[in-house]
């Protein structure tokens, strides 16, 4: 979702200078180019949204490594539980 909202505002801006839909005439000679918004300013709405892309890609990946972590570890225990079940049943029968 990010990253669609990323292409639309990309593509928005992109375009921002050249519309002209409520030019009813021309501009006062004291603009020098026309108005593109204020995107470049401090990384705006596009640089925010690109922060939340890339920090979230990061928590995902972390969230992955933890659980795949947590997995092994779960899986290890498991067999130790039950070598050791084992051992004491036979200790328990002899």
């Amino acid at each position: 979702a990010v990253a669609q909202a990323l292409t639309v505002l990309k593509e928005f801006y992109a375009k921002a200078g050249d519309a002209t839909a409520f030019v009813q005439q021309e501009p006062p000679e004291i603009f020098d180019s026309p108005y593109k918004g204020m995107q470049s300013e401090n990384g705006g709405v596009v640089g925010m949204l690109e922060v939340i892309e890339s920090d979230f890609a990061r928590l995902e990946a972390d969230t992955k490594a933890a659980e795949a972590s947590a997995q092994r570890e779960y899986d290890t225990f498991m067999t130790d539980s039950k070598v050791d079940k084992e051992a004491k049943t036979k200790d328990i029968e002899h």
